[in-house]
């Protein structure tokens, strides 16, 4: 007895979105390991002295409307806060939970006037807040990826003007006119935070909050340790590009070699559905069975699984830490 090939088509599309996003996610190197070193700087700030914690929080919360500020007390939503900052937009944090909440919603409505099941609509419902978190996770590795690939070249113009004997906070302020985003802004911020006042050490801590990545751990770790022990920030500002750019030489090699494998990944994966597709199209009987029967449905769900773990297991085969 046939049954309704819609759970078919939902079970496809969320494989797809799933395995692909499986793959997508950043290679060679730490740029996806933000989470890890907003934790490591969560212990860095655990050092500071209470009055220097006060003021990190008293900072943020200023920069939060009086919605947001109610609404991050509850855990899961001031993750999700923080990483719409981590991510560049210009979102609020309630404005991002309305907005998705009305798609999500709407989407539910459309498929409960088209007549389809209820669980549809749930996966719909959920399925919306996926792809936002997806979406916004795809946007705070870009943002990172690029401010890494940006930081040897702004350590380069505040070594120059530390030469020519110009202050830190002016070196700041050179990069955050010369460079463009995302990191001509962050270098700005912290320039207008020393100028209104503020220890470099609570400036630098705030950048790093706001780019966790680890070339900026090594660039404010330079940086807090010439103002702790002395010494020369010019010289030590010239090793940590010189080994930046090493890195990311390293992270290029290893992605062209990879590449090859990467592409087989892509072909070993997608190739199933490309293949349902086409036999869809040229043969609609032949592959019928697979949802209009139980038995058929049952291995697509199973292989959708296998399939999954699959990429993700091909994606740490591929993938190196740098």
């Amino acid at each position: 007895m046939g049954q309704d090939p819609t759970l078919f088509y939902v079970l496809l599309f969320f494989a797809v979105v799933f395995i692909s996003q499986a793959l997508i996610l950043p290679a060679a190197g730490s740029k996806a390991k933000h989470k890890e070193l907003s934790d490591r700087l969560k212990e860095s700030q655990s050092n500071l002295d209470e009055e220097t914690r006060s003021l990190l929080q008293e900072h943020y919360l200023k920069s939060l409307t009086p919605m947001d500020r109610k609404l991050v007390q509850v855990k899961i939503l001031s993750d999700l806060k923080k990483s719409i900052e981590l991510s560049g937009y210009d979102w609020s944090l309630n404005q991002t939970l309305m907005v998705t909440f009305c798609i999500a919603l709407g989407s539910s409505l459309i498929l409960l006037i088209l007549g389809q099941p209820w669980f549809v609509e749930i996966a719909a419902f959920i399925g919306v807040w996926v792809l936002m978190h997806m979406m916004i996770q795809r946007k705070i590795s870009h943002r990172l990826s690029t401010f890494e690939e940006q930081l040897p070249d702004a350590l380069d113009i505040m070594r120059r003007m530390l030469q020519a004997g110009q202050p830190v906070t002016q070196a700041f302020n050179e990069v955050g006119t010369e460079m463009p985003a995302p990191i001509g802004i962050e270098f700005k911020n912290t320039f207008n935070l020393l100028n209104y006042g503020y220890d470099i050490r609570l400036a630098i801590m705030q950048m790093a909050e706001r780019t966790p990545t680890v070339s900026m751990l090594a660039f404010s770790s330079a940086v807090l340790l010439q103002k702790e022990t002395g010494g020369n920030l010019s010289e030590n500002l010239e090793k940590v590009s010189h080994v930046l750019r090493a890195r990311f030489k390293l992270q290029r090699k290893i992605k062209s070699i990879s590449a090859e494998s990467r592409m087989s990944a892509w072909i070993l994966v997608l190739s199933p559905f490309i293949l349902f597709v086409f036999m869809f199209i040229t043969n609609p009987d032949y592959v019928a069975p697979l949802y209009e029967d139980p038995r058929g449905m049952t291995l697509v769900s199973g292989g959708i699984v296998s399939l999954f773990f699959g990429s993700i297991w091909i994606r740490n085969i591929i993938n190196f830490e740098v």
